[in-house]
């Protein structure tokens, strides 16, 4: 039987705690596209040695939230065309297969889990105040649930995983370009109409996640100044 040393379990706390405020930053736009991430200046913002901050930019390098060049250390990934296409067309490939999955394997505890994201994102929709950070914080934390909620009975954590970490690195794309501006109305209805078909088990709940996924990124090209992604 292995035995965890204490200090060993105290870095990886600390090195965790690193990932997860730089994550929340770098989504949140604390940190703008491109910014160097220099370890003095993450220690006196964090708090943290260097030790646990370099494995925090080696782990969130691997998760496509940071980008490691040569000599020239960390930064943030910049904001492009092709990244976010890259982002969405994955989603749009592995987030409707785990959803069918989920709808395959989803008792009655995983359809409580939809509607209860669905419900408190309806709430959070109706106390909007888009000029505030802090409701938009809370907003984007439902909206997520509801996403999670909805391919949470799949039965591959990798894949879950995979699903996770591309939806957050879109989040970055909203906050960025400030899209928490939108038709609530529709939105919700959106939302609504997604998860009825997910909890009648429609053969049609795949196609509309994809599309749903593809609206995102339609919002944010025109806001760069971009064409939509074909096909």
């Amino acid at each position: 039987m292995l035995i965890d040393h204490p200090a060993q379990n105290g870095a990886a706390t600390l090195s965790e705690t690193a990932a997860r405020r730089l994550r929340q930053d770098i989504i949140g736009g604390g940190f703008p596209p491109a910014t160097r991430l220099r370890l003095r200046d993450l220690s006196a913002r964090y708090g943290l040695g260097a030790t646990p901050l370099r494995e925090a930019l080696a782990r969130l390098a691997a998760e496509g939230f940071v980008m490691l060049e040569g000599q020239k250390g960390f930064s943030v990934p910049p904001v492009t065309r092709a990244h976010l296409l890259d982002i969405t067309r994955s989603r749009q490939v592995v987030e409707p297969e785990a959803l069918r999955l989920a709808m395959e394997h989803g008792r009655a505890a995983w359809e409580d889990g939809i509607v209860a994201s669905l419900s408190l994102l309806r709430h959070e929709i109706g106390r909007r105040d888009p000029a505030s950070e802090e409701w938009v914080d809370a907003y984007e934390a439902r909206h997520h649930r509801f996403h999670r909620a909805l391919i949470a009975a799949c039965p591959l954590p990798s894949l879950l995983r995979f699903c996770d970490d591309l939806y957050l690195q879109k989040t970055r794309y909203r906050r960025l370009m400030e899209t928490a501006h939108q038709d609530w109305a529709r939105m919700l209805a959106v939302h609504e109409a997604l998860a009825e078909a997910v909890l009648a088990r429609s053969d049609e709940a795949p196609g509309l996640l994809t599309s749903h996924i593809g609206v995102t990124a339609e919002l944010v090209l025109a806001l760069l100044g971009e064409a939509p992604p074909e096909g």
